[in-house]
């Protein structure tokens, strides 16, 4: 029998691989996307130098006064100048140390739950997370730990919308499991509260739950009985993500499957045990993108707190856009900082998510 002799491996042509094939395989593969390509490398050509120019080289960088802006760029001076309202509100200024030590407890904790092995996730990052909202609350109000006492009327700024984003989401996060399970409950009367509770906070526009929370639901609290504006909100914003995030669970629970219930009833597990140990980590894997997509929805709708007169990153930027010495109209400069503030922190967050879904895939590929 005539001995088999595998050919030698043999290179690919020249012309299917390199940067050279990438280019021409995906921008002129044929007449119609190399008009397409050239049109789109002109259109760049016209629009981004200019905008280069008018950002970076050709902006106003040093300054105070809206006077230093004698260029014809950006006036880049207007948000360093309000820098501080910006991402501090009216906070005291000899008082900011307290919002960083938030901020950076936050980044903490949420450094923590991706550094840390489950063991010790499960014993410190989780608790970290429950008791940091009410933690900082007490550091930023001062009374109760023995410091200055600062008012909710001056807290604002960027800083505002981080800490009352993180504190809803925290909170509202073990709600809306709990919100889920009602809704999957076979008890007639848990299982109506939960749907009536989650239609409601999903159904109606957040801007109507902010007026409900600012202006009605003062009258059913108790006669004297004063809460104050912000933790109003907190609760609203609270309850609004729940809603959104107990839908996103429910979709989570049907997707896991049926054998995983089955298998975990014949363990002997109890009913805790089964949903805590085994179902709610294969309902975050399936839910991750759309845990953080409502996560970022609300983050982005802290924004909306302007209208009730909270002074968050976007209510100042609009208060300083008014200010008699900044009359020059620096709108661009002003929306453009915020925007570029909030894609960085959107941004985080998905690299966040992407770093737990890898965490959490179990299936095994090389």
């Amino acid at each position: 029998m005539k001995e088999f002799k595998p050919l030698p491996d043999q290179p690919a042509p020249n012309d299917t691989v390199g940067p050279i094939h990438w280019v021409k395989d995906n921008f002129f593969s044929s007449a119609m996307n190399t008009i397409a390509t050239l049109l789109i490398l002109a259109l760049l050509a016209t629009v981004v130098p200019p905008l280069v120019d008018w950002l970076l080289i050709s902006a106003n960088w040093s300054g105070t006064t809206q006077d230093a802006c004698t260029k014809d760029g950006a006036c880049w001076v207007f948000v360093i100048a309000w820098s501080k309202q910006f991402f501090y509100g009216s906070y005291p200024t000899e008082e900011l140390w307290r919002i960083n030590l938030c901020v950076l407890m936050l980044i903490g904790v949420i450094a923590s739950s991706q550094l840390l092995n489950k063991d010790w996730r499960n014993k410190f990052s989780i608790p970290a997370f429950l008791l940091l909202p009410f933690v900082c609350i007490l550091i930023l109000d001062g009374s109760w730990i023995g410091l200055e006492y600062v008012s909710t009327d001056y807290w604002g700024g960027f800083a505002l919308n981080v800490l009352l984003a993180a504190a809803s989401i925290i909170v509202a996060f073990p709600l809306s499991f709990v919100w889920a399970l009602g809704r999957r409950s076979e008890m007639p009367f848990i299982k109506s509260v939960s749907i009536l509770l989650i239609e409601f906070f999903r159904g109606v526009p957040v801007l109507a739950l902010f007026f409900m929370g600012s202006v009605m639901l003062p009258l059913f609290f108790p006669e004297g009985t004063n809460v104050d504006k912000l933790v109003r909100v907190w609760i609203v914003l609270t309850l609004f993500m729940a809603g959104y995030m107990a839908e996103v669970f429910r979709g989570g629970f049907q997707a896991v499957p049926t054998g995983q219930y089955e298998a975990a009833d014949s363990l002997g597990l109890s009913y805790w045990q089964k949903t805590l140990l085994i179902i709610l980590p294969q309902v975050i894997k399936v839910s991750m993108p759309n845990i953080l997509a409502t996560f970022v929805m609300l983050f982005k709708n802290t924004t909306f707190l302007l209208i009730i007169g909270i002074f968050e990153v976007l209510s100042t930027t609009q208060t300083a856009l008014t200010n008699s010495n900044w009359l020059g109209g620096h709108s661009t400069e002003g929306y453009l900082f915020v925007a570029i503030v909030f894609w960085i922190c959107c941004y985080s967050m998905s690299r966040i998510s992407a770093s737990i879904e890898r965490k959490l895939d179990t299936s095994h590929k090389n």
